[in-house]
C-alpha cells in the first residue's frame, strides 16, 4: 500500500468523533424498516421464514462481522449447497447453487436489493457495503425474473440510519495485504439522511508475481418528503485491478502436481482493470393503511480490459512428458451499461377467508455490452510462448495480439409478474407467476456487422405450502419452473434454458427463537444448458438434461454468548441427456457430492474467540466428459477478538490452519486454482 492510502487509512480511524454519534438524538427514524425490507427482500415479503414455503438462508451483518468477511467468497461455504466454480482468475464472483451454476460467465442470479446485477463482468462483492446476503434455495422466476433452478442470492445493500454512527476499520495480514475501511452517516435532518462507505486496500498473494488492489466508495442517501413518501438513492463506484492468474496444471490427472505458488502468466502483461459505477433509486409510497407503490431503478456502467498470457488448451497446452506447456496470450476490452426499471405495488387484504400478502409488478431490463477480444494463439506443431511448469522463467518476448472477437451485444426483456402469500390458520399459500420476453443482439464487428438474434418468451409459475404444525415447527412443500435466455457464442444461437425445481422440507424455532434450523429434500432438472469446446471454450454446445438432487440442512445457535452455525449438503448432480455419450452420466463440474461447513464463537468477558472447519468433497474438474477430479479437502479456522474499550476492538484471524494443500475452484486442467495456505490477518476496529 502506497502512502497515499496508509494515511487515508490513519484519516479513516482518527476521523471517528464521538461528537458525531451524540448529534439528533432524538431524530425520526429514516427508513421505515418493514417497508424497505419487504421491498428488497428476496422473498418479497416481510412473513416470518417459519411460515415462507421455502428454503431461505440469510447471512445477516451481525454474522459477516463474526467471520471477519471481506468478500462473498469469505461466507459461501456457510450458505449450504453453495459450491465455487470458475471465477475468471479472481475477477467476479462465480458458484453453483444445488448443482446449477447458470451462465458460465455471470453465474446463477445475483440480485442486489432485488433487481438484477450480474450483467456484465462484475468485480468480487465487498462486504463493506453489504447489510446481508439472502440465499434463496429452489425456484425464485416468478418474482425474481432470470430463473435458476437451484436457486439465487440476493444482497442487501446498506442503507441510511436514523441515528448517527461511525466506524472504521484497518488491517494487515499475510502476503503485505492493508485494508483500510470507514463507514460514516446519519441524520441531517428530521427527513433527511445520508451514509458514506469507503474502502481502499493493497494485496500480495501467495502466487508468485500475483498483486491486487481496490478502490471503494459508496454514498447513499434517504429522504422523507412526508409521511407517505420515501426516497432512497444509493451508488458504489469501485476500481479494481489485479494480475489476471488461471491458476496452476493440473498434470496426467493429478490436480496438486505442480507447487500451488508457481505462476504460469506473465507478470510483464501488468493487471486487468475493472471499474464498476453503480446506482439504484427508489421511491416508496405509502397509498393507503394497506397498499403501497415502489417505484425504482438500477443502473450500471462497468469496463474491464488488460492483457493476460495463460496455459492454452489441447495439443497447444501441456506437451508431451508433463514438464512445459504453451500459452495463449489475450488482450480484453469490455464496456457494458445496463438499466433496469420496477414498478411494484404491493396490498395486504382479507378476502373469502384468506389473509392475502400480495405484489403486482412490471419490470424492463436493458443492457448493452461492446466485447473485444485478441488473442495470439500457437498451434499444435508450434505451440506459443512455452514454459517450464516447474521452473518458470518469464520476460519472454510478447507476442502482438490479432483480432478474435469484436462483436455488440444487447439484451433486453420486458415482464409482468405476480405473487399472493396466502394465510388461513396454519397454512400458508405462496401462488405466483412471470411472463417474460427476452431478446439478444449480437453483432460481429468482424464480419461486416452479421446480427444473430435470439428471442425466448414463456410463463414461469410457482406454488408452494407451508403448514405450521406448532408454533415452533413447519412443513413445507415448493414446485417452479425458471427460463432463462441462452446468448449466443457469436457463430450459433441457441434455444432457451428450460428447468424445473421441487422440495419438501421443515423448519423450526426453539428456545425462544435461539435455535433456528430447516431441512430440505429437493430435486431440479435443466434442459438446453450450454457447454464450451473442449479444444475452445469460446465455441458451444448444448446439452440435453441435467440433473441434480440432493438433501441439505442447516442449523443456528444463538445463546448467552455463544453463536453456532452450520451446513450441510449432499448433491447427486449429473449429466442426463446429451447427444454426446461421453457426457451422459458425467457429474457437474465443481459440484462436491458431500460438503458442509460449521462455525463457532463464544464471548468470554472482553474477549471473542471463535473458529470453524469446511469440508468439501471431491468433485469433477472440467465440463468435458474427461475425467479430471479434484481433491476433497478439509481446511480449519480461528480467530479471537480482544475488546480494549466501548469504542475499540483488536481481533486476529488465522485460516487454514493446518497448512493444507487443496483446490479452490478450476475449469479445466490447464486452469486450476489452488486454495490459500495458511494465512492470518489482525484488524483494528473503531466505533462510535
Amino acid at each position: 500500500m502506497n502512502i497515499r492510502h496508509a494515511l487515508l487509512a490513519v484519516t479513516c480511524l482518527a476521523s471517528v468523533q464521538p461528537a458525531i454519534a451524540q448529534s439528533a438524538p432524538d431524530a425520526e427514524q429514516i427508513l421505515v424498516t418493514g417497508l424497505r425490507d419487504a421491498s428488497v427482500s428476496i422473498t418479497g415479503t416481510d412473513t416470518p421464514l417459519l411460515q415462507y414455503p421455502q428454503s431461505v438462508r440469510i447471512i445477516d451483518s451481525e454474522t459477516i462481522a463474526r467471520l471477519g468477511a471481506i468478500r462473498l467468497n469469505n461466507v459461501i461455504d456457510l450458505a449450504g449447497g453453495v459450491a465455487r466454480q470458475n471465477d475468471f482468475g479472481g475477477l467476479w464472483d462465480k458458484y453453483s447453487i444445488r448443482g446449477f451454476a447458470g451462465d458460465e460467465n455471470t453465474g446463477p442470479d445475483i440480485l442486489i436489493n432485488r433487481f438484477g446485477s450480474n450483467l456484465g463482468f462484475n468485480a468480487p462483492i465487498d462486504t463493506a457495503t453489504v447489510e446481508r446476503f439472502e440465499f434463496l434455495k429452489g425456484a425464485a422466476a416468478a418474482l425474481s425474473g432470470r430463473g435458476e433452478p437451484g436457486g439465487s442470492l440476493n444482497i442487501v445493500t446498506k442503507a441510511p440510519k436514523d441515528k448517527a454512527h461511525a466506524s472504521a476499520e484497518l488491517s494487515y495480514g499475510s502476503w503485505n495485504s492493508l485494508r483500510a475501511t470507514a463507514d460514516v452517516g446519519g441524520p441531517l435532518s428530521d427527513r433527511l439522511s445520508v451514509r458514506l462507505i469507503g474502502v481502499v486496500e493493497d494485496r500480495e498473494s501467495f502466487r508468485d508475481n500475483v498483486v491486487s488492489n481496490r478502490e471503494l466508495i459508496a454514498p447513499s442517501i434517504s429522504f422523507t418528503p412526508s409521511d407517505s413518501i420515501r426516497l432512497l438513492y444509493q451508488a458504489e463506484y469501485m476500481r479494481n485491478r489485479t494480475t489476471f492468474d488461471r491458476g496452476i496444471v493440473g498434470i496426467n490427472g493429478n490436480a496438486l502436481a505442480m507447487d500451488v505458488r508457481t505462476f504460469v502468466g506473465e507478470p510483464g502483461d501488468g493487471p486487468i482493470s475493472q471499474e464498476i459505477l453503480w446506482q439504484q433509486g427508489t421511491v416508496f409510497a405509502t397509498l393507503t393503511d394497506n397498499m403501497a407503490l415502489e417505484l425504482g431503478f438500477s443502473h450500471r456502467d462497468g469496463n474491464l480490459g488488460g492483457f493476460a498470457t495463460m496455459v492454452d488448451f489441447g495439443g497447444r497446452g501441456v506437451q508431451p512428458g508433463g514438464r512445459t506447456a504453451g500459452r495463449q496470450r489475450r488482450f480484453t476490452d469490455n464496456s457494458w451499461n445496463d438499466l433496469s426499471l420496477r414498478a411494484e405495488l404491493t396490498a395486504q387484504a382479507n378476502f373469502l377467508g384468506l389473509q392475502h400478502d400480495l405484489r403486482i409488478g412490471v419490470d424492463r431490463v436493458r443492457h448493452g455490452m461492446d466485447a473485444e477480444l485478441q488473442r495470439a494463439r500457437g498451434s499444435v506443431a508450434n505451440p506459443l510462448l512455452v514454459i517450464n511448469l516447474f521452473n518458470p522463467v518469464y520476460a519472454q518476448t510478447l507476442p502482438a495480439t490479432l483480432p478474435f472477437n469484436d462483436r455488440r451485444i444487447s439484451f433486453a426483456s420486458e415482464s409482468v409478474y405476480a405473487q399472493d402469500l396466502m394465510s388461513i390458520g396454519d397454512v400458508t399459500i405462496l401462488l405466483g407467476a412471470r411472463w417474460n420476453n427476452f431478446e439478444e443482439r449480437n453483432t460481429n464487428n468482424l464480419a461486416n456487422g452479421a446480427l444473430l438474434t435470439t428471442k425466448d418468451s414463456g410463463v414461469t409459475p410457482r406454488a408452494a405450502l407451508t403448514w405450521a404444525v406448532s408454533p415452533f415447527f413447519s412443513l413445507y412443500g415448493s414446485w417452479g419452473e425458471s427460463l432463462r435466455l441462452n446468448p449466443s457464442d457469436g457463430t450459433n444461437i441457441f434455444d432457451a434454458e428450460q428447468s424445473e425445481s421441487s422440495e419438501i422440507g421443515l423448519k423450526y424455532e426453539l428456545l425462544g427463537g435461539a435455535l433456528r434450523g430447516q431441512a430440505a429434500l429437493f430435486s431440479m432438472t435443466k434442459r438446453n444448458v450450454l457447454n464450451p469446446n473442449a479444444v475452445d471454450p469460446f465455441f458451444k454446445t448444448q446439452i440435453g438434461r441435467q440433473r441434480s438432487r440432493g438433501v441439505e440442512t442447516e442449523v443456528t445457535l444463538n445463546l448467552d454468548g455463544l453463536f453456532l452455525t452450520a451446513v450441510y449438503t449432499y448433491l447427486d448432480a449429473t449429466v442426463r441427456q446429451d447427444q454426446s455419450a461421453v457426457l451422459v452420466g458425467t457429474n457437474l463440474s465443481n459440484v462436491p457430492a458431500h460438503s458442509g461447513a460449521i462455525y463457532a464463537s463464544k464471548n468470554l468477558g472482553p474477549v471473542t474467540i471463535g473458529g470453524g472447519v469446511t469440508h468439501v468433497g471431491e468433485r469433477v474438474g472440467e465440463p468435458f466428459g474427461g475425467g479430471y477430479m479434484l481433491p476433497g479437502y478439509t481446511i480449519a479456522r480461528a480467530d479471537l477478538t480482544l475488546k480494549i474499550n466501548e469504542n475499540f476492538s483488536l481481533r486476529a484471524d488465522v485460516d487454514n490452519i493446518f497448512d493444507k494443500r487443496y483446490i479452490a475452484n478450476s475449469y479445466a486442467n490447464v486452469w486450476t486454482m489452488p486454495g490459500a495456505p495458511r494465512n492470518f490477518r489482525v484488524t483494528l476496529s473503531g466505533r462510535y
